[in-house]
């Protein structure tokens, strides 16, 4: 884990330096290095937000991939029923045109 560097006793300095009492200075450098130390574990980290996009890729890539194979099916079905129509029409020519063409020859 990475580490914060903050000197407080050096803030504490700089804070004197700009016209604050020593004992005020002194406290706000302490509440500063509480608050670093408090609230360092919960930092977001560039390897935490790797992971998390990774994790994150993966149930999308598994969503893709179900959804394609729902589309896939639905496409098949689509094709199957195109081709029931496409076989009914053409039995209903046969039955409708031959018949015209026989009578007009014949």
């Amino acid at each position: 884990m990475a580490a914060v560097a903050f000197d407080s006793l050096e803030y504490a300095h700089q804070l004197e330096a700009a016209g604050m009492p020593r004992a005020q200075a002194e406290v706000i450098a302490q509440g500063l290095t509480s608050m670093f130390v408090h609230n360092f574990d919960s930092l977001v980290t560039k390897d935490y937000l790797d992971a998390r996009f990774a994790e994150s890729d993966a149930k999308m890539d598994a969503r893709f991939a179900e959804s394609d194979a729902k589309t896939g099916a639905r496409f098949e079905r689509m094709e199957g029923k195109f081709n029931l129509v496409f076989w009914m029409l053409g039995l209903a020519m046969i039955c409708v045109v031959v018949p015209e063409v026989l009578k007009f020859l014949g």
